[in-house]
């Protein structure tokens, strides 16, 4: 048989609203797709009941128009997106609220309340319209009847409120079921006037009985039991209490009772709500062991695993992780990270919570050490039963040996590349110095042979020093520092240098302290460095466009808790961009007759003596490097 007519205003696809199931259960189906054309629906056929789609244009409007034709109309809220949104914006307009789809069960519930509630008010208007002045008992039958239709509204939305709290939870609705909670309310003779479903299946049906009837002992009383302490105290009350179930079962329980007050400030109504102490203990142990297995697991696994909520805070981490990057529960993921590697948001953490798919991805992360560490990242969302994002998986895979091993093997292709360019000019000019020698010895020509030596002498010396810088890549040594007169290397390096420098017809200008000073030093290494920044300022100053004669400079300052070395060039200089990557692996001023080695192998021999070296340099206005190695660590290394 076909049922009442019912209202469905939703701009939704058909199948997308809860019309085609409204007229699977027999209803009379009348669809509007706006709020203009469901109101006017609504004056011409006055249904009961309304159901409203919340995103629907004018559905605000819309609802307080068919509030202001009918206050008494039921209306059904449906959206499909968050619940609490829709209660937000109708909670004082609409009597019921579902979110689609909506499950079978839940849609049957809602139902069958708005159809007892309509069923209601008929019955009160046709006692309403039939009563007679001397009739008291049907007056007081509207009373009651209102009463009980507004008492039974109380326990039935508190109800579905606790679903919904219950459903936003992890585990949802199995959870809340497992989890009895027996609402139900009470008037001033300490009578059941209404219960929800889950009290009447585990007490029965005690509608108009006493409220005592279902406890064990002292609370087996009208004053002993939660409601009668309720009404005698006239406050909020906790109480323990044995609560006997229609099974024979008795079951220890925390009884919360509060007080409802009519207009008049009298205790009218009373509440009371339990959950069964037994249940919640076995959950409660079921749910301890189950967390200490996964726990047990979640830190075996030897990849770093962290889990984040959706404000991007650390829930959890494992073992792993722990000893990785150190303790962060509870601060924001990327305040304590912050990758560097793509543009923001779009890491596989962020795009995880975007999306709510699983992400993977290159990460850069800094380790409780402070060094940097290169990691694969794996992102996967923790969804609830009903598809809401609530947590995200991340799991670090550490690849920064993998990297390094792959950064190695491509500047070893560069460097094969560089030196064997580099190596063939040399033996080019070693083939042309041989060739003058051989032509002025035919020839006869002492000049000849000399020029030809010279040659020889510096592709010679080219060969040494790529060599060397070659080795020193190749394998870094440890260095042997012994004491060391500073003012007599000083003074080995300038007189060697010192030719080179004003044969290239550049001024050498060598000013070396005069305090005497010993400290321990590899001197065969720091020779290598500074020959290699005092070899960049000739070039320099060979390559200078500009006419003028230029000069080095070579300092030697000795203060109290270091010393510094300084070569100061008049030559091009360089970009400010250029000098801060002149220290990198094949990095070169010079081009392609350059290697790239000499200045990264100068850092690195001036790091392993615990010092620095640093470059200022402006184009057009020469470069100014200072090595700076600090005594005290140096005497220490010399030590050990």
């Amino acid at each position: 048989m076909m049922k009442a007519p019912v209202l469905v205003v939703d701009d939704a696809p058909y199948d997308r609203t809860l019309a085609p199931a409204l007229s699977a259960l027999d209803y009379h189906v009348i669809s509007a797709r706006s709020g203009a054309a469901g109101l006017r629906q609504f004056e011409a056929m006055q249904p009961a009941w309304v159901v409203v789609g919340a995103r629907v244009h004018d559905a605000s409007a819309l609802v307080d128009g068919i509030r202001r034709l009918d206050k008494e109309v039921q209306i059904l809220v449906t959206t499909t997106g968050e619940l609490e949104g829709a209660v937000e914006s109708f909670k004082d307009r609409a009597d019921e609220f579902i979110a689609l789809p909506a499950p079978a069960p839940m849609l049957a519930v809602v139902l069958r309340r708005m159809e007892n509630v309509v069923h209601m008010r008929q019955k009160i208007r046709a006692l309403a319209d039939n009563r007679e002045p001397r009739d008291r008992d049907r007056f007081q039958e509207v009373v009651d009847t209102e009463r009980f239709l507004a008492v039974r509204q109380i326990v039935e939305k508190m109800s579905v409120f606790i679903s919904q709290v219950a459903g936003d939870a992890q585990g949802g609705m199995r959870y809340f079921n497992e989890l009895p909670y027996f609402v139900s309310i009470h008037d001033r003779k300490c009578m059941v006037l209404a219960a929800n479903g889950i009290y009447n299946r585990y007490l029965g049906n005690r509608l108009y009985q006493n409220s005592w009837g279902i406890y064990a002992g002292r609370r087996g009383t009208r004053n002993g039991c939660p409601v009668g302490r309720t009404l005698r105290h006239e406050s909020v009350m906790k109480t323990r209490a044995l609560v006997r179930y229609t099974s024979g079962s008795r079951v220890p329980v925390t009884v919360h009772t509060a007080p409802i007050y009519d207009n008049d400030g009298n205790i009218d109504l009373v509440i009371e709500i339990f959950a069964g102490t037994k249940e919640i203990e076995r959950l409660a142990e079921e749910s301890r062991r189950t967390h200490q297995r996964y726990k047990q697991l979640f830190d075996a696994v030897p990849s770093s695993i962290v889990v984040l909520d959706r404000r991007f805070c650390i829930n959890a981490a494992n073992r792993a992780f722990k000893e990785n990057y150190g303790e962060h529960i509870g601060r924001p993921f990327f305040d304590v990270f912050r990758p560097g590697i793509f543009p923001a948001y779009r890491d596989p953490i962020s795009r995880t919570v975007r999306t709510g798919e699983a992400q993977q991805g290159d990460m850069v992360l800094t380790n409780n050490e402070g060094m940097k560490t290169n990691v694969m990242a794996w992102t996967s969302p923790i969804k609830t039963a009903t598809g809401k994002l609530v947590q995200v998986l991340a799991i670090f895979a550490d690849v920064t040996q993998l990297r390094k091993l792959q950064t190695n093997l491509a500047n070893l292709g560069l460097m094969v590349s560089t030196l064997s360019h580099d190596l063939k000019g040399s033996l080019t000019g070693l083939d042309a110095g041989v060739y003058m020698i051989d032509s002025g010895f035919y020839r006869d020509r002492p000049a000849r042979i000399e020029e030809g030596l010279d040659a020889v002498r510096l592709m010679t010396e080219r060969i040494r020093k790529l060599v060397t810088d070659i080795l020193y890549y190749a394998k870094e040594r440890d260095i042997h520092p012994v004491p060391t007169d500073i003012q007599q290397f000083a003074g080995e390096v300038a007189a060697n240098v010192a030719t080179k420098v004003k044969g290239a017809n550049i001024q050498f200008n060598p000013q070396i302290s005069d305090v005497p000073v010993e400290m321990s030093i590899d001197a065969d290494l720091i020779r290598t460095a500074l020959y290699n920044i005092i070899d960049n300022a000739v070039e320099a100053c060979i390559e200078s466009p500009t006419p003028d004669r230029h000069r080095i400079d070579f300092l030697v300052e000795v203060h109290f808790d270091r010393i510094t070395f300084i070569v100061e060039d008049t030559g091009g200089g360089m970009s400010p961009e250029k000098a801060k990557t002149i220290f990198d692996l094949f990095s070169s001023t010079k081009g392609r007759k350059g290697t790239g080695l000499g200045l990264y192998v100068t850092r690195k021999i001036v790091q392993k003596h615990g010092g620095t070296v640093t470059v200022k340099s402006r184009p057009g206005e020469g470069s100014r490097f200072e090595i700076e190695l600090p005594r005290q660590a140096v005497a220490q290394a010399s030590d050990q």
